[in-house]
């Protein structure tokens, strides 16, 4: 039998937030090991970001959305945002995913399911319930999930190339944060994003992926 492939998408959130944030993110493609993005398209530095963002870098989107909506409610607003990406980008977002995880929830994880099958996008999975969940409403999804928002930073040199080094077969998202220091954002994750920035472009991360025979993918290759 062939040795089984794994493919890493690494995956930047919180586009748009803030200018400070949205350089990090870039920089964070340009000179490290982040594939793709996730935008927030409400916000006055949706439009810029986008503009800057390269064609080298997949954007999804990063929807906000208020946990407690009904299911209908939450896909009416699900597909708002995604027109608005669309405006904004040109074309349509490569997948999605949600801020602070609303998704995770049940009647906003119906409405991405939903949502996600009709418009064919993958779909973040924290786990391997929610995995199967979207999976049984056809909707692609990463094998395996790497990131912790409680942890801040979550990405340190150290922690992100033991975490590569310890890659399984198949697609792994992993999620994480890089940035500057915000300038307008109120965020309690602010300074922690300049140690992740560092991490992702760090040698020591490719090095981690070479050694673990990984390659870097987006959700388009899923």
């Amino acid at each position: 039998m062939g040795q089984k492939t794994k493919r890493l998408v690494v995956n930047a959130d919180d586009l748009g937030y803030d200018p400070q944030i949205d350089r990090g993110i870039l920089e964070a493609h340009a000179r490290g090991v982040v594939t793709s993005a996730t935008v927030m398209v409400d916000t006055p530095f949706a439009p810029a970001a986008l503009r800057a963002a390269p064609a080298s870098l997949d954007l999804g989107l990063h929807a906000v959305l208020d946990p407690a909506l009904p299911r209908a409610h939450a896909e009416a607003e699900l597909l708002r945002q995604i027109a608005r990406f669309a405006e904004l980008r040109g074309a349509a977002p490569t997948h999605l995913d949600s801020h602070k995880h609303h998704h995770a929830r049940p009647e906003p994880l119906a409405a991405f399911a939903a949502v996600a099958a009709a418009q064919d996008l993958p779909v973040r999975a924290l786990d391997a319930r929610m995995r199967d969940l979207l999976r049984a409403q056809g909707v692609r999804t990463a094998d395996h999930f790497l990131g912790d928002a409680d942890l801040r930073p979550c990405w340190t040199p150290e922690r992100l190339s033991s975490a590569l080094a310890a890659l399984e077969d198949g697609t792994t998202e992993l999620m994480c944060h890089p940035g500057y220091a915000p300038s307008h954002a109120r965020t309690s994750f602010g300074a922690e994003r300049e140690v992740e920035l560092r991490a992702l472009c760090d040698a020591r991360a490719r090095e981690a992926l070479v050694r673990a025979g990984a390659v870097l993918a987006t959700f388009r290759d899923l």
